[in-house]
């Protein structure tokens, strides 16, 4: 939220964190499970049904960019050293560094307490000269 907040200059609504974290992720989950449940052969004009080779080279297709999160996020998991509550804890703490200093905003806490709406909602952002 907070990095949301230095991007568009103000902190968005409460309800958005819950969108991001779990509305969102569950209605695509859903949409992919529907289809999973309701699929059916591939035809053009009820006559002609597309062969399963042709089917097969569709799905891998749509999966290469599906499965590309989960599988990295799996690969990270396995290869990071402790249990498996230090793993998840390492991997989702975002890293800031030096070289993200040019996005950070001067006075952290203020950030927390912009909502939209208000005239005190002014985020400094710094620009690279790059």
């Amino acid at each position: 939220m907070d990095d949301v907040a230095r991007m568009i200059g103000y902190r968005p609504f409460p309800w958005m964190k819950w969108c991001w974290s779990f509305i969102t992720p569950c209605v695509c989950m859903g949409i992919f499970l529907f289809h999973l449940v309701n699929y059916k052969q591939l035809s053009y004009n009820n006559t002609y049904v597309y062969p399963w080779w042709g089917e097969v080279i569709g799905w891998c297709l749509a999966l290469s960019s599906m499965l590309c999160i989960p599988i990295s996020l799996f690969y990270k998991l396995f290869r990071a050293k402790g249990t498996f509550r230090e793993r998840w804890a390492h991997l989702t703490t975002p890293v800031w560094g030096p070289h993200h200093l040019e996005y950070m905003a001067p006075d952290i806490k203020s950030l927390s307490s912009l909502t939209p709406g208000t005239d005190d909602n002014k985020v400094i952002i710094f620009e690279s000269v790059m």
